[in-house]
């Protein structure tokens, strides 16, 4: 484009670039005295310079494969039922009585996502529950493991309040990664253990809306890091806390449920059969149920062993 062809196109109107795209070109050529080739040849160029990159359907399967994985909870029936696992970009909650047999879960997950994937877990221990003693056995138990290289792939942060848990989920949210520690750089799951007891107390007030904002903070630090980050999260919470007032022996459940009830993409209902049974024949058995799943039918089960070992069909 010549000075003397950007003046005939200023002198019928035409000052920037969406003026010239939306005029016709055979009225502008009329009007401006410029030449319908050199004015189609103008345009091509712009619409190459400022026109947004065409991105093919395979384009973006690729981005998606690429950003999202499955961490496997290691036992073949309930990857199954959860069509290979848990996703990477979700929030998965197992709603236990918090008992050594239904946390087998957990503890299964963070043996599968060491071994087989060789990625890192944070586990943040909100109630004092951890064990690493059976952690240690049941990477005894897995063939052709070293079990001092895969303790050094979990990392246990304990966090007693709302406030320490807050602060510690905004640092994995620092990139790339906090203090550049390479233990991150391998980070693939995220455990939360006893989330729901962390933030009970901080909405004792729940009336007068004190602590929600609590509450959404940490929502709102999840999502960041299943979306921007492509860690698997995975939470752990009892089936619900009961209250009594002091005016009456009536026992209710508290508000977080309510609060807690759309946070989770996937919840799954672990249930001790163990202690719903006088048959002393059945022994280290849970039930796990899919309650809540953004992209799977409600309701399939399945009943599974349990030992020291793990999870067993």
């Amino acid at each position: 484009m010549t000075p003397m062809v950007l003046q005939k196109l200023q002198s019928v109107g035409v000052v920037s670039v969406v003026s010239f795209i939306s005029h016709d070109l055979d009225v502008l050529a009329a009007k401006s005295g410029v030449g319908y080739n050199e004015l189609a040849a103008i345009r091509r160029v712009l619409i190459a310079e400022h026109a947004a990159p065409v991105v093919g359907g395979s384009s973006l399967f690729d981005v998606v494969v690429a950003t999202t994985s499955i961490v496997s909870v290691g036992c073949r029936t309930l990857d199954n039922m959860l069509e290979g696992g848990i996703f990477t970009g979700e929030i998965t909650e197992a709603v236990t009585d918090r008992s050594g047999v239904s946390d087998a879960l957990l503890m299964n997950t963070i043996v599968s996502v060491v071994t087989v994937m060789n990625k890192n877990v944070l586990f943040i221990d909100t109630s004092n529950h951890f064990d690493v003693s059976r952690l240690a056995a049941m990477l005894a138990s897995q063939p052709d493991v070293d079990v001092e290289s895969a303790l050094k792939r979990v990392k246990v942060a304990k966090c007693f309040d709302v406030f320490e848990l807050l602060s510690k989920l905004s640092t994995l949210c620092e990139a790339p990664g906090p203090s550049n520690d390479s233990f991150y750089c391998s980070l693939k799951l995220i455990v939360i253990d006893g989330i729901v007891d962390c933030i009970l107390p901080s909405l004792s007030h729940i009336h007068s809306n004190s602590g929600c904002g609590y509450v959404s903070q940490l929502v709102r630090l999840l999502r960041m890091l299943t979306t921007d980050f492509c860690y698997a999260v995975l939470l752990c919470n009892g089936a619900g806390h009961t209250v009594t007032s002091k005016n009456t022996t009536i026992s209710k459940r508290t508000a977080v449920g309510r609060l807690w009830l759309t946070v989770p993409d996937t919840r799954l209902s672990v249930i001790d059969i163990t202690a719903e049974s006088n048959d002393p024949a059945v022994s280290g058995r849970i039930k796990v149920t899919l309650s809540k799943s953004n992209r799977l039918p409600l309701g399939p089960c399945v009943e599974l062993k349990v030992n020291d070992h793990g999870l067993f069909t």
